[in-house]
């Protein structure tokens, strides 16, 4: 069974190359604009194995929805990669203290970034 990725972040662009990549690394991927979207993405089907999220973005923000996906139970909690193009240290330190497990600045590398998503999905 393929790993479910849901990629959050206002511009589409960054969404669409981001998805490109990681389904030619084999996953599945689906894709929302902002952190209120995942919301309500994650109550109508809960099963995602990885949240990668930009931070800056209208509505929620992606340390918002980290903040929520940790307090919801029914979410089951899953792993987050968090990336910023206006990263500070108090951001990427919050958001690690959260529970995310990585944050990149932007724009990160792609090699970087799937390091961590196979930290995150697949088995040592």
């Amino acid at each position: 069974m393929k790993k479910r990725i849901l990629l959050v972040d206002d511009d589409p662009m960054a969404r669409q190359v981001l998805r490109l990549y990681l389904e030619h690394l084999g996953y599945v991927c689906e894709e929302v604009k902002h952190g209120a979207a995942a919301i309500a993405w994650l109550e109508k089907s809960p099963k995602v194995d990885l949240l990668i999220s930009d931070n800056r973005m209208p509505v929620m923000t992606g340390m918002e929805l980290l903040l929520q996906v940790k307090s919801r139970p029914q979410f089951n909690s899953p792993p987050m990669i968090m990336y910023s193009g206006n990263l500070t240290k108090e951001l990427s330190e919050k958001a690690l203290e959260l529970g995310a497990i990585a944050v990149l600045e932007k724009p990160y590398d792609f090699l970087d970034l799937s390091a961590f998503v196979t930290q995150a999905l697949e088995p040592s």
